[in-house]
Parts: structure tokens; C-alpha cells; sequence
């Protein structure tokens, strides 16, 4: 598989929280942060009752949320939490990534955590923060692979797809598997010309040939619409 990158035109740095009942936990991602050119600790919380009242009122853009803790999982956590920054699971299990995965989180990491894997993570929080930020104002990405960079226009691409930690992105031009999330993709494509129909599909609308029910056919593609996104 050949992986592309999407170009960051912008930096930001990101205030995080850490959630965790284990301290050792606690001060392992505290010394990741501490070392990050993109993090500011702003908060840690042992107990995610106490995160739920605080975090509200605090500014933080990014949490790294344990899965497993007494009081209620993470992804209980993720739903009773209201206004949720940006969700970085980091757990001692990878059982719960798929699930995980429904609630739109950024990455998921499994302890121990790796620097590099780490880093990596932060870097899509940071590629999701850009694109919010800057908006979707452009009409093309730039798509990096090794030193070089192709124009891939937004009136060419026909539909995007998410595979785990990648998305591809399927146009006229070919397709790119791009380390990247559905958020930050979607937060830069221009909202009247593109639909989510899925939470593993993003199709133009204009490339749409034929709706079949629960099917969406673009080109020779058939996509399904999920239950959650078929209203729209």
C-alpha cells in the first residue's frame, strides 16, 4: 500500500488532559506531553466524574482518555460528556478500537506507547485542530508522498473511504491512502458538495449516479448509507 500524507499548512499548539485512574499511567503521558513541540498539559483527572464537570469549563482541546476505570469505561465517558474535545484512547487493551472508532475519536493507542507512536497520534490531532481552524476555504489538497506533493482538486474526487488508521481518497486522478482521519478530511472539504453516508464513506455529490435504498452507486461503486446517516 502506498501511503500519502496531506499537506499542514498550519501549527497549532494543542492544550491537553489526561484521564486516568493509574497514576503511573498518568505520568507516562505526562512526560510524552512535557516533551511534545504540539502539547500543553492544562489538566490531569484520576476520576472521570470529576473530568466530566471540569472539562466544560476549562479550555482543552485534546484528551487522552483511559478505557477502563471504575467509575464508567471511556466510551461511556465520550457519550455523557457534552462539547468532548478531540479523544486520544490510550489503553492497556486493543479490544475496544473498533467501538471506539463509532464515537469519532482521534487515534487509539494501546499501552505501552511508543515515542513514535505517540507522536504520530498527536499529529493527527493536530492535522484535525488545522483543519477546523482554517476551514475548508481551498477547493484542492495537496497530497505528499516522500519529498513531492500532487494537486488532487476537490471537483475530482468521487468518494473517500476510511481503512482503520487511513483514509483513501478515490478521484479522477487515482487513489491516495493518506494517514489521516474522516473528521479532518471532512472538516476540509466544502460541505455543499460533499456527504457523509457513513461512517466509512464520504461520497460528492455530484458523482452520485444512482440512489438504491440503503445503496449509494458512484461510478461502479456501490456504497452502503448507514441507518444514522440516511435522513440526510
Amino acid at each position: 500500500m502506498e501511503l500519502y500524507y496531506i499537506r499542514i499548512n498550519y501549527i497549532f499548539m494543542l492544550k491537553a488532559a489526561i484521564l486516568d485512574d493509574d497514576a503511573i499511567s498518568r505520568k507516562i503521558l505526562e512526560n510524552f506531553i512535557s516533551n511534545s513541540s504540539h502539547l500543553e498539559l492544562v489538566a490531569q483527572y484520576e476520576n472521570p466524574v470529576t473530568a466530566l464537570k471540569e472539562l466544560s469549563s476549562i479550555s482543552c482541546d485534546l484528551v487522552f482518555l483511559d478505557m477502563e476505570m471504575p467509575e464508567m469505561t471511556g466510551l461511556e465517558f465520550i457519550a455523557a460528556a457534552k462539547n468532548i474535545p478531540q479523544v486520544i484512547i490510550a489503553s492497556s487493551k486493543s479490544d475496544y478500537a473498533a467501538d471506539s472508532y463509532n464515537f469519532d475519536v482521534t487515534d487509539y493507542l494501546v499501552k505501552p506507547i511508543e515515542t513514535e507512536r505517540f507522536n504520530q497520534a498527536v499529529e493527527k490531532a493536530v492535522e484535525i485542530s488545522t483543519a477546523i481552524q482554517s476551514g475548508p476555504e481551498q477547493n484542492h489538497f495537496f497530497i505528499k508522498k516522500n519529498k513531492s506533493y500532487s494537486r488532487v482538486k476537490f471537483e475530482d474526487i468521487d468518494y473517500i473511504e476510511a481503512l482503520a488508521d487511513y483514509v483513501q481518497i478515490n478521484a479522477d486522478s487515482g487513489r491516495f491512502t493518506v494517514l489521516s482521519t474522516m473528521k479532518s478530511i471532512a472538516n476540509r472539504l466544502p460541505q455543499k458538495k460533499f456527504i457523509r453516508v457513513h461512517r466509512s464513506y464520504i461520497v460528492a455529490l455530484d458523482k452520485i449516479m444512482r440512489i438504491d435504498d440503503n445503496l449509494i452507486v458512484v461510478g461502479e461503486k456501490s456504497i452502503p448509507v448507514s441507518r444514522s446517516y440516511k435522513e440526510d
